[in-house]
């Protein structure tokens, strides 16, 4: 009977071997591959960062040695190669910088644009966000200015507050400016050059009616 039973358990096995087996040995292998997957993507990843680190910190040098046009071609290398990596967005920025050093405003807004729409962390977008901005001003294009201030954007409250005030200067609405440049000097706290700029720009339009 032992063995009968036993005969029975062996068949069972099999035939459930038969009809689960396969999918129970791809699972495993899947299982393995998504964990030495996630290994070697981790592994990408930070190599990744580590190439797109020393190219950034090889474009500050040359900059810093006024070297625009090496600066600018490494730029472009980072960018292409690495844009997914946060050094990217850095590296957008400084060709922005250098484009508006070389008196070439729309190769600025080319970079910075690229920086608001690629760029992987909040800091960066902001300051892309804010330059841009004042390249608009400049261009007494201030309701294009306006689209780019931000409401929720924590470190940068007083900034974009600021970006507000001078565009509804530009608009010639004087009492929104100064609200927004209020509003800038409350979030200011603790820069005081930045608020010391404010509270002229404040001076200025102080009695200012609007148009």
């Amino acid at each position: 009977m032992a063995a009968y039973t036993d005969h029975e358990e062996l068949e069972k096995l099999k035939e459930w071997w038969k009809n689960y087996g396969t999918a129970l040995l791809v699972g495993v292998v899947l299982g393995l591959g998504l964990l030495f997957g996630n290994k070697y993507w981790t592994r990408y990843q930070e190599d990744q960062r580590a190439a797109a680190s020393a190219l950034y910190a090889q474009m500050f040098k040359q900059t810093q040695a006024a070297k625009a046009d090496q600066a600018r071609t490494t730029g472009k290398k980072l960018i292409d190669e690495y844009g997914r990596t946060p050094y990217a967005g850095m590296a957008a920025l400084m060709l922005a910088r250098l484009s508006v050093e070389a008196n070439d405003p729309a190769a600025a807004r080319t970079h910075l644009q690229w920086a608001i729409d690629h760029a992987t962390d909040a800091a960066t977008i902001h300051a892309a966000r804010l330059r841009l901005g004042q390249l608009h001003l400049a261009n007494r294009e201030f309701d294009a200015a306006l689209a780019l201030v931000r409401e929720d954007a924590p470190g940068f409250e007083g900034e974009y507050s600021e970006l507000k005030g001078d565009a509804y200067v530009g608009l010639g609405k004087p009492e929104d400016a100064r609200a927004a440049y209020s509003a800038a000097l409350k979030d200011l706290s603790g820069k005081a050059q930045a608020r010391a700029l404010v509270e002229m720009k404040l001076a200025d339009i102080a009695g200012i009616k609007s148009k």
